[in-house]
């Protein structure tokens, strides 16, 4: 994974970050959580600092996957080229060279 597609993955994220944090109030008003659970209990869940902490945690997790996908690539290309070359100088050497005349 490139440089370019890891910042798109992490615009995505924050992109639906910021939709969720403007969905979630529109799910049920506050008469409707409180029958569900107290304020108090809804912060043991999750706060925005949290969510927001594992939001940059994922961010980072993806981009050192993108590093380990990125070096993984590159020594796959780089035992191509090698493959390639090889090959090519096999079919150059086997090639039998046309009569002078």
């Amino acid at each position: 994974m490139d440089d370019v597609m890891i910042a798109t993955h992490l615009e995505n994220l924050d992109r639906r970050l910021a939709r969720i944090e403007q969905i979630l109030p529109t799910l049920a008003t506050k008469d409707e959580l409180k029958t569900l659970a107290t304020k108090d209990e809804l912060k043991t869940l999750a706060t925005k600092e949290e969510l927001r902490s594992l939001g940059t945690e994922l961010r980072q997790e993806i981009r050192e996957e993108g590093k380990r996908s990125r070096r993984h690539m590159d020594i796959i290309g780089e035992a191509l080229r090698s493959d390639i070359q090889l090959l090519a100088e096999h079919v150059a050497s086997s090639r039998p060279t046309p009569p002078e005349g």
